[in-house]
């Protein structure tokens, strides 16, 4: 059933959007808005499958004549039993006694609606309804018009020639009163001109109705003049038909999901489009590489100052020679690297924040989503560096200089060791082989110059390679400084990464919403009309306001 449909529609696009507006996409006014398209209908006042009367509303302002009309319309029996609007603030129904109203709406008041009941089959198949003064400074009036008007076929608003320029009240219910027929009466015209209803209809074009029905009716008790009552009682009844009823019912069901279409649409081009994620990201790419390198470059002192502090473990040629003063030892190296990510380090990553933020704005992407996730990144920042700064540092200290010089290093540290043992051995031999054969033969024996030849060649099987290995020593400053600076750009590269994932992640939540809204608004089609089948499609459609006209 097409109420159904509208009912199932309306319930999954608040829902829609109420999770929109959770996750920080939607505001409350765009919810409000989603939640303010009207998704009841006359079909609702009545018992699920029975044939319901067609519901007419008298509105109008204070001293019309409304009530007049809906006693005329009653006749005197009906009058005589006291069916007359007691104040204007009530709303008083006028109906057969077959029809049953079953749903009347939970924030109907109670005490402020009056049902009278009557037997003329001639007004069996009409609801009448007589609305309270819309015109009334009590607010509530307005309220309660507002809250029957979706649930009403035709409006017949009245007017008097005294005050019909006063359009405030029909204004309003066109602001909501699009998806119903409208009639235009002007009572009281025994004191009226035909110039006066000119000027009425000339109005009414100006407002959109193109062809509107004004009729004129006579409010005195007795003696009517000739007037349009009973042509106005008579366009009522032709329209009382299964047909036609569902035709009302149907258009306005269109239109209602015409309008939560619309909106729908409307707020999800709120939420931003590919095209705007796909520029913001690129955006942020392009502000951070800058943003990166100058960091890099600001930071480069304090990064400078810590690896010199490692400098006093790098020993020189001749350590153990070098004199140091006992009173003032090496300083001791730091390894405090969360004093490199200092106020100005923050500061400007803030201030790269605001700019993507901005950015976003201007990309029609809503920033609730983002703001507080960029709020971590603000306080995740300083940590996410320091852990890299830590971890390159320890890395770099552990294995200082590279594989070859390593390499080098430790061979010439052997070589220290091996070529002066090496020379003793062979000095160690040469005396052995001397004395032996001193012992054979007196004549053989050592001299001076084997003595300096031995000497020398120990004294240089040991110090050549032990000054090759004390140069070619990795040198820790040279390390630190190296891990320094990469811990530093990992940690940067890091912080660039995790926004960039913050912008992925919502726009897969933005591309879920779009989905979700697709699907929503293509599982219902608008309904088609039911096609005319009387002569009184004629006096109907120029009842109806165009759909154009509605949509401004």
């Amino acid at each position: 059933m097409a109420t159904d449909q509208l009912r199932r529609f309306y319930q999954q696009a608040s829902a829609w959007a109420e999770e929109a507006r959770q996750s920080g996409w939607l505001s409350e006014t765009d919810v409000e808005r989603i939640k303010s398209v009207e998704a009841r209908t006359p079909t609702e006042l009545f018992e699920s499958g029975t044939q319901r009367p067609l519901v007419v509303a008298f509105f109008g302002g204070t001293g019309v004549g409304k009530s007049s009309l809906l006693n005329r319309l009653a006749g005197q029996a009906v009058a005589r039993t006291g069916v007359e609007r007691p104040t204007s603030r009530e709303v008083t129904i006028y109906v057969h006694k077959s029809v049953q109203i079953q749903k009347l709406p939970e924030e109907f008041p109670v005490d402020k609606v009056k049902i009278a009941l009557h037997q003329e089959q001639n007004n069996h198949d009409i609801l009448w309804i007589d609305m309270p003064d819309i015109d009334s400074i009590d607010t509530s009036n307005k309220q309660l018009v507002l809250e029957w008007l979706p649930h009403i076929d035709v409006l017949i608003y009245v007017v008097s020639p005294e005050r019909y320029r006063d359009d405030r009240g029909w204004r309003l219910l066109l602001e909501h009163g699009h998806r119903h027929a409208w009639l235009f009466v002007i009572n009281q015209w025994d004191k009226g001109q035909e110039s006066q209803r000119e000027d009425f209809t000339r109005l009414l074009n100006e407002a959109g109705f193109k062809h509107p029905i004004v009729l004129c009716t006579d409010s005195r008790e007795k003696e009517h003049a000739p007037d349009d009552f009973e042509k106005l009682a008579q366009t009522i009844r032709s329209l009382a038909n299964e047909h036609t009823i569902q035709q009302l019912e149907t258009r306005g069901i269109s239109l209602r999901m015409q309008e939560l279409h619309n909106t729908l649409t409307q707020a999800t081009e709120k939420i931003g489009s590919d095209e705007s994620f796909a520029a913001l990201q690129q955006h942020w790419q392009v502000i951070w590489d800058t943003t990166a390198a100058e960091l890099e470059q600001g930071l480069a002192w304090k990064i400078d100052n810590m690896a010199e502090s490692f400098a006093s473990r790098d020993t020189g040629l001749l350590p153990r020679f070098k004199k140091s003063a006992p009173e003032q030892p090496a300083s001791k190296p730091t390894t405090d690297t969360e004093t490199i990510w200092d106020n100005w380090a923050q500061t400007r990553l803030n201030d790269v924040l605001d700019n993507l933020i901005v950015e976003a704005d201007a990309q029609a992407i809503p920033t609730a989503p983002l703001r507080p996730k960029l709020s971590e990144i603000r306080k995740n920042a300083k940590g996410w560096t320091d852990n890299h700064l830590q971890t390159s540092l320890r890395s770099a200290l552990l294995k200082p200089g590279t594989a070859l010089q390593r390499f080098i290093y430790h061979s010439t540290g052997v070589l220290a060791t091996i070529l002066p043992l090496a020379a003793l051995s062979w000095v160690g031999y040469r005396v052995l082989v001397g004395y032996y054969q001193s012992a054979a033969a007196p004549g053989q024996y050592l001299g001076i110059n084997f003595t300096t030849h031995s000497l020398l060649l120990v004294v240089t099987a040991w110090l050549i390679p032990w000054l090759a290995h004390r140069k070619l020593k990795p040198s820790l400053q040279k390390a630190a400084l190296r891990g320094l600076q990469t811990g530093l750009s990992d940690g940067l590269a890091e912080i660039g990464q995790q926004t960039r994932k913050i912008t992925e992640e919502l726009h897969q939540q933005q591309q879920k919403l779009h989905r979700k809204n697709e699907q929503i608004s293509q599982q219902y089609a608008e309904p088609e009309p039911p096609a005319p089948q009387s002569s009184d499609n004629k006096t109907l459609a120029r009842m109806l306001i165009a759909e154009s006209t509605s949509d401004k």
